[in-house]
């Protein structure tokens, strides 16, 4: 069993992440860490920490940064477990993370096993588990896939624990964010069964100046990821059965996550963002009064609200925004 560990601009978290993997209750064969160029000391201090610890350690080093993406894959390269997890070098994982996701990857026949998340901020304080409670246990492929996009399931490599024989030679997307958004319905959709660990196992750190919160170019790779994500449906014949999901979807994952980043982003600068403007005019392209009712009458009604006011109020829709 192999933990890939991308390691990039991590110096304040990667110790804590690194003691997790050795705290695990079913330990790992290998930790196969990926320097991804980031210019400070963080894979120094991390081959340190478990070279002085005897930990089974491989190294990959990139030539130049080259994105998460780009890193899991060439990690994924180097590991030789036939159990793979990729875990953030900026998160943690409760020490029981591997022994009850192999166990229920073994017991349910599955092609991967994923648990719940729990986001915490720096100090450590739990803001939310990111999912709503699993129920089943077990279930196939195409109801995970149906999860993912209608947001019951979080499409977070790093919460997951994959038969390697289902991730083939290079999974995540490379060159862009959101790496792991198409992937995972694309396996999901190739998927047999997936099992579910209902205890919240994974501790992922929210912390501003992530992808998820800083307006970048990469923001605008959410667009790319809904075009893939539909492409991945549409490949399995669903398209026409998930229509209303599909359309939540466009607004919970794309249209909103793009307008709530570039909307903050503008709050705390001193001036506009240079790439507020192509932000929300990408946006606003997009959105349509007429989604409004199928968003509402589907259940979407945070998206149908949305809809509207980025419609024709989008200045009020921002205000709102900061004071929420």
């Amino acid at each position: 069993m192999s933990v890939v560990v991308p390691v990039y601009r991590c110096l304040p978290y990667v110790e804590g992440c690194l003691r997790s993997v050795l705290a695990q209750t079913r330990p790992v064969d290998e930790i196969v860490l990926v320097d991804d160029r980031g210019g400070d000391a963080s894979m120094a201090v991390a081959e340190r920490y478990l070279t002085e610890r005897c930990a089974p350690l491989r190294t990959v080093v990139h030539d130049r940064n080259r994105g998460l993406g780009r890193a899991r894959n060439s990690g994924l390269a180097a590991a030789t477990g036939d159990l793979i997890w990729f875990l953030d070098s900026d998160d943690q994982a409760d020490p029981r993370f591997v022994e009850l996701l192999a166990a229920a990857l073994e017991d349910g026949s599955a092609d991967f096993a994923c648990t719940r998340t729990l986001r915490v901020d720096e100090g450590g304080r739990v803001l939310q588990v990111d999912e709503e409670p699993y129920g089943a246990m077990v279930v196939s492929g195409t109801d995970f896939a149906h999860r993912l996009v209608t947001g019951r399931a979080k499409a977070y490599a790093c919460t997951k624990l994959f038969r390697r024989a289902m991730l083939g030679d290079r999974p995540w997307d490379e060159d862009q964010g959101y790496e792991d958004m198409a992937p995972l319905m694309r396996m999901s959709l190739a998927a047999a069964r997936v099992a579910l660990v209902d205890e919240p196992l994974y501790r992922y750190l929210y912390r501003e100046g992530s992808i998820s919160t800083s307006l970048s170019t990469r923001t605008l790779d959410l667009f790319t990821v809904e075009r893939d994500v539909r492409a991945a449906v549409a490949a399995a014949g669903l398209s026409g059965r998930w229509t209303p999901e599909l359309l939540g979807f466009r607004y919970r994952e794309v249209l909103r996550s793009v307008a709530h980043v570039a909307m903050r982003a503008d709050h705390v600068a001193a001036s506009r963002p240079e790439l507020y403007d192509t932000a929300l005019g990408r946006v606003r392209g997009v959105v349509s009064v007429r989604d409004i009712v199928p968003l509402a009458r589907t259940g979407h009604r945070r998206e149908a609200v949305f809809a509207a006011l980025l419609a024709v109020a989008p200045r009020l829709y921002s205000t709102i925004l900061r004071y929420r």
